[in-house]
């Protein structure tokens, strides 16, 4: 089981995207596990009369008095953590995936069991796995202890593992996708996006290596696709990895943003698309790429 925690500023474009179609194979039938309080959280993938706004003005309602006391809006308060399962594991009821997302709401400090905490929910738009959003601010206005998140979150994940029998994730090979963080949600909703420039990308890996019966066949589509391609080559010339842009998906400096494949899709590695198709020669003409 993988923890992924991101921050931001905005959970309503967060929750939107939760809630929303997603992308192939994700997002199916989008509803509440859990929460802080089942009572106080309107499911809008359920209940027919809640919304991703009511419920997204639940989750922030410390956040907003805190920001009348301050006069500013307390900085980074959305955490976001996705949780996903092996492919391989059993599937688990949204009761169990209700028990894990208890435990590392508690496991980070988030919720802790003798202290007031957060405002948080477990949405689960897929078999394989769940995302909480929650805002980190606590009833009194005070931010909880969460250093180290990461760290406990998958010290958490492995005791779940032993205990439930999933394969660990230090046991051989295995396939991670990425997802948005929450700054990428948001930019996404900003430009006017149907999704996030990483999920954008990983639809188009998957469509290329359908098409494709030669790492050359898997280049060729994913540039057709409209995905700037760029190749990482060692000193003799040979391709050794590549990384992928979104055209219009620029930082700062007006320079496009690049993923990693690694990053985005473990399976699709260059060492990996090797073992799937073949390849054409060790050695390309990095002139045939698209990309800067």
């Amino acid at each position: 089981m993988i923890p992924d925690i991101s921050t931001g500023n905005s959970i309503r474009p967060l929750l939107a995207y939760l809630y929303g179609p997603g992308r192939r194979e994700e997002h199916e039938d989008p509803h509440l596990v859990a929460a802080w309080n089942r009572h106080g959280a309107p499911d809008p993938g359920r209940d027919p009369g809640a919304t991703v706004g009511r419920l997204a003005a639940r989750l922030d309602q410390h956040a907003r008095l805190r920001e009348a006391e301050l006069g500013t809006m307390p900085p980074s308060r959305v955490w976001h953590c996705s949780l996903r399962a092996a492919p391989e594991d059993r599937l688990l009821t949204d009761g169990q995936w209700a028990q894990v997302a208890h435990r590392i709401v508690r496991a980070t400090g988030l919720a802790p069991e003798r202290r007031a905490g957060c405002r948080w929910v477990a949405v689960r738009h897929s078999v394989h796995h769940i995302h909480i959003a929650a805002v980190s601010v606590r009833p009194d206005g005070s931010r909880p202890a969460m250093h180290r998140d990461q760290v406990r979150a998958q010290a958490e994940c492995r005791a779940i593992e032993a205990e439930w029998g999933l394969r660990p994730v230090s046991q051989g090979p295995r396939a991670t996708t990425s997802y948005p963080t929450t700054a990428e949600i948001i930019k996404a909703e900003q430009q006017g996006w149907a999704e996030p420039s990483r999920v954008w990308l990983q639809q188009r890996m998957r469509r290329a290596l359908g098409e494709a019966a030669t790492v050359d066949d898997y280049a060729t589509a994913l540039v057709a696709d409209g995905v700037q391609l760029r190749w990482r080559t060692d000193d003799s010339g040979t391709r050794i990895g590549y990384s992928l842009a979104r055209p219009g998906d620029t930082g700062t400096g007006g320079q496009l943003l690049y993923f990693a494949a690694g990053r985005l899709d473990s399976a699709l590695t260059l060492p990996r698309l090797r073992d799937l198709l073949p390849t054409a020669a060790a050695h390309q003409p990095i002139a045939a790429t698209s990309g800067p």
